[in-house]
């Protein structure tokens, strides 16, 4: 966020009103939380289907992580990509984030205790 508020002075104020209030759960996840799914790992691959069985990132078609996001978008930008393909790239993409932003969301429920089943 910061560096795209020094990118874009206009949207800076905006912009860093925000970093204030983004929370980092890898911190609360790593020293309070540990299922044997997790095989080790705290990555959000690994914590979100030990607490929510019902969110799954291989479920989405195409883009499922996110170096396929970052090839997705850069495919999107060549020149020579379809407007077909790009609308497909957009919808992919869209998908993929509306899953993590949804994770993101039922993970800190879940730390925070405010787990209502969704």
């Amino acid at each position: 966020m910061r560096g795209l508020a020094e990118r874009f002075p206009r949207l800076s104020p905006d912009l860093l009103t925000i970093v204030d209030r983004v929370v980092d759960l890898l911190p609360i996840a790593r020293n309070r939380y540990y299922h044997p799914d997790q095989h080790g790992s705290w990555s959000i691959k690994a914590v979100l289907p030990a607490v929510c069985p019902d969110l799954a990132y291989d479920s989405l078609d195409g883009v499922q992580h996110g170096q396929a996001a970052q090839g997705a978008f850069l495919e999107a930008m060549t020149s020579g990509t379809t407007p077909e393909r790009k609308t497909e790239i957009e919808r992919q993409l869209l998908a993929y984030c509306k899953l993590d932003t949804l994770a993101m969301v039922r993970l800190w429920r879940f730390f925070s205790g405010r787990n209502d089943g969704h």
